[in-house]
């Protein structure tokens, strides 16, 4: 079903129920494992940068600038910073480890998902930040190392959060809307160098755009909105420091008219315009991330464990109200079943084939059609009441000694449209004969 795109088939209660069957006995279990082995890591390589930030200070020399770590042996610093630097060291080498691993596992496989190149460059970075920490190094490479560090690292703690079912659509749609921006980018870059180019050739003197790179750099910036226009181009203009104004102001003009406006305009409708299709693949990826789990742990369990935590049926109270402690774990383990059924309906909704839309149109047009003839109907009966015609379904049923009164009552009250009546029925008795 993942394989074939059928996300109709792979959001039908039963799958849903069957998938949660399994996450609850053991992909659940697993994965906050995982995770919480992979925090112990990530909160101490935090306190460390935190910690360490404080003790680094800037010299100004005539060559630049150096930075002094202010670095300690292990023997004169705090036993918990000392616990942090190997907690750091062991964590990421046991990382290295499972991804080694999973490389015997799944051979090329592996190579195929982002999340692995992700969780070697935080082991590494983090395994090159802690050494020289604790060999007590000089330098300040390491300290560049560490920041890359941290910032991999809480981008992946994200990914890590894709599983559950509540965080998990947020977090693969970001995926998808921050694929297709950068598909879009990658296109126009062309666009971004011939403007470049064009300030780095007329905007001589400037130091906003002396170099190349400075220049394709502040295009860049002035892409996002920040074009700082008073400082990099009025001023220089009144100070006649612009060797080339007029062209200078046209192609400025132009890269306010096809850069702010036009491209980041087009990129915020292409990301966020399409977005029940992208909910939609999110869905399906999230789905097979799942499916992918269980079956990986099904290939490592025990065949003894794997019978006793699957289940033959599995029965639902869809009126129970559970605890307050149950409906948080649902919440952040993404168990909730009026979500699971508004999620199938929202994604019903959009797949409807030919035939089903067609259908749909008969159906207003019989509701329609029942309308018009209830209003009708009750027009009717006001005719026949404005004309004081008696009906069959007006007539009472009994004996005859019952009905007299009435009939007698009826028949002294004279109606206007009386005779009309009369002549009606002697003309149909006269065609009867005849």
């Amino acid at each position: 079903m993942v394989k074939y795109n059928r996300i109709e088939l792979l959001t039908h209660p039963v799958c849903k129920k069957y998938l949660e069957m399994k996450w609850n006995a053991y992909g659940s279990k697993a994965h906050l494992l995982n995770l919480g082995i992979y925090t112990l890591s990530l909160l101490p390589l935090s306190y460390l940068i935190v910690n360490l930030r404080s003790s680094a200070t800037l010299n100004s020399t005539a060559n630049g600038t150096h930075v002094s770590l202010g670095s300690t042996a292990l023997d004169k610093q705090s036993y918990f910073l000392t616990v942090c630097m190997f907690l750091v060291l062991v964590l990421n080498l046991y990382a290295i480890g499972k991804e080694v691993m999973q490389i015997v596992q799944q051979r090329s496989n592996y190579f195929r998902d982002i999340a692995n190149g992700l969780d070697w460059a935080t082991a590494i970075s983090s395994i090159m930040f802690v050494v020289p920490l604790l060999l007590n190094s000089d330098g300040t490479w390491h300290w560049q190392a560490g920041a890359y560090a941290v910032f991999v690292s809480w981008f992946n703690f994200l990914l890590y959060l894709q599983r559950f079912e509540h965080f998990g659509i947020y977090v693969v749609m970001f995926g998808e809307i921050m694929r297709t921006l950068f598909s879009i980018i990658m296109l126009f870059f062309f666009l971004m160098l011939a403007f470049g180019l064009s300030f780095y050739a007329l905007m001589i003197g400037q130091k906003h755009f002396e170099g190349l790179d400075i220049s394709l750099l502040q295009t860049f910036v002035m892409m996002a909105g920040e074009i700082n226009y008073q400082e990099n181009f009025l001023n220089p203009y009144l100070n006649n420091h612009l060797p080339f104004p007029f062209m200078t102001y046209l192609v400025f003009d132009a890269f306010i008219l096809f850069m702010p406006i036009l491209l980041m305009n087009l990129l915020i409708g292409l990301a966020v315009g399409d977005i029940a299709e992208v909910q939609k693949n999110a869905t399906l990826k999230r789905i097979a991330m799942q499916i992918d789990l269980h079956t990986g742990l099904e290939e490592k369990l025990p065949y003894w464990f794997m019978k006793r935590v699957d289940q033959p049926k599995v029965t639902v109270y869809p009126n129970r109200k559970c605890k307050t402690k149950a409906n948080l774990l649902y919440l952040f383990l993404g168990l909730d079943e009026k979500r699971e059924v508004h999620t199938r309906l929202n994604t019903n909704s959009h797949q409807l084939t030919p035939v089903e839309h067609e259908l749909q149109k008969q159906k207003y047009r019989l509701k329609e059609m029942g309308s018009v003839l209830e209003k009708q109907h009750n027009l009717l009966k006001l005719i026949i009441q404005k004309m004081e015609i008696a009906s069959e379904a007006e007539d009472p049923d009994g004996p005859d000694p019952f009905r007299g009164g009435v009939g007698r009552q009826r028949l002294n009250r004279k109606s206007k449209w009386l005779p009309l009546v009369k002549a009606m029925k002697a003309g149909g008795n006269v065609n009867t004969h005849c």
